[in-house]
């Protein structure tokens, strides 16, 4: 009885079709057992296939691979729902999006029980982390404007600037050059100028008349000519010491000897000098330019400041200096020799001075002169966007307006 019921068992399963009833396998046509056995043969199929839906996935068998994939589903949904608490965190700790407020009501009240829900109706599930993190607010970086293209002029970083004609001190062109800004060592012009003219004023020879660094010189910091306290150098030397390196202790020394000896208010004196010559938005608080909310000018009244000073030959002179050697007597009764060299690149490329500047408050400035067989052209900058952003800004208007 086994054997024939293994041997009737492999029949049926050899068959290309297996119906999924009797009705089907009935309508088969292309398989016929014989018929003294297609009782036997039907109800050995029937109990085949109880067999084969009762146990199938048992019988079924799983490969290798198949069982790697198994055992790496598990660790794929942990990173999944990992994924998806810290996205729920981070939507959590948004409050300001309205979005985020909906899918939080709506979790509220599928991903809790009823019993947590009234529980906690009135104070939220929150995750522990939201309570503990500060998320400081975000504050975007400064966004320095550059003037537009347009009929005025290039683009260029500058905040403000303007093109003075060298030849009669007009306007030529410019951009927010009626604004006060803050100037950095650009007041060292009016710094030196005012001392030409006060050396004159009082019949004092340059090279024969000598000033002493004062202590508080000294300890002024920022840009320096390398001056200490009790040295000794003609007031030349000291006008060298302030325009070329920007020596913040020359220009306090300046202030202080004509102060001392000619009993004259130097700050008073610049600012009366810029009333003189039509800088009405024009203050000085200081003979160097470091922060001083009182110390600020504009891009045009530094044109017309510039213009005015380079009418003075000694002025001209010092300002398109490249290297300068000074000789100087320390408080000892010793000389020494000093270095000072042009902090305007510029004067490389063909220009004839003027004055550079930079402080935190103020940006990189500079003013340039340039003059060639037909015309001359003062160039204002201030507040560009870098150091050497203002070389290239200088060329791209002085390109524009020799067009």
């Amino acid at each position: 009885m086994k054997q024939e019921y293994f041997e009737n068992r492999q029949q049926v399963l050899c068959l290309k079709y297996q119906p999924t009833s009797t009705n089907n396998y009935r309508n088969q046509l292309f398989w016929q057992p014989q018929a003294d056995n297609l009782n036997s043969t039907l109800m050995l199929a029937q109990r085949i296939f109880r067999e084969y839906k009762q146990n199938k996935f048992q019988v079924r068998k799983v490969s290798a691979i198949q069982q790697q994939q198994q055992e790496k589903e598990p660790e794929q949904k942990k990173q999944k729902t990992t994924i998806i608490d810290t996205k729920r965190f981070h939507m959590y700790s948004h409050p300001k999006n309205t979005k985020v407020k909906q899918l939080n009501s709506t979790a509220n009240n599928s991903f809790y029980s009823k019993k947590s829900t009234e529980k906690y109706q009135q104070s939220p599930i929150k995750p522990k982390t939201a309570t503990t993190i500060s998320r400081p607010k975000r504050i975007l970086p400064k966004q320095i404007s550059i003037s537009p293209i347009d009929s005025v002029g290039p683009l260029v970083s500058a905040q403000s600037w303007c093109i003075i004609n060298g030849k009669n001190g007009q306007l030529m062109s410019g951009y927010n050059q009626y604004k006060s800004r803050q100037m950095a060592s650009i007041t060292k012009i009016m710094t030196c100028w005012l001392a030409l003219k006060l050396t004159q004023q009082f019949q004092l020879d340059l090279d024969n008349t000598y000033f002493t660094v004062p202590e508080k010189a000294e300890r002024i910091g920022g840009t320096t000519a390398q001056l200490q306290s009790g040295d000794k150098l003609s007031i030349r030397d000291l006008l060298y010491g302030l325009m070329l390196p920007s020596g913040n202790d020359a220009a306090i020394s300046i202030q202080h000897n004509f102060e001392l000896y000619k009993g004259c208010d130097f700050i008073q004196q610049m600012n009366q000098n810029a009333q003189d010559i039509g800088m009405e938005l024009t203050s000085y608080s200081n003979p160097h330019g470091l922060y001083h909310e009182a110390n600020y000018s504009s891009a045009y009244d530094i044109g017309i400041l510039t213009y005015n000073a380079l009418q003075n030959l000694q002025f001209a002179s010092i300002v398109k200096t490249k290297i300068y050697f000074s000789e100087i007597e320390d408080k000892f009764g010793e000389s020494k020799e000093i270095f000072w060299e042009n902090t305007n690149k510029m004067l490389y490329q063909g220009f004839r001075g003027v004055k550079t500047g930079i402080t935190k408050e103020a940006g990189p400035c500079v003013v340039e002169y340039f003059e060639d067989n037909q015309n001359s052209y003062i160039i204002v900058l201030l507040n560009c966007r870098s150091v050497d952003q203002r070389w290239q800004d200088t060329m791209k208007l002085l390109d524009w307006i020799r067009q």
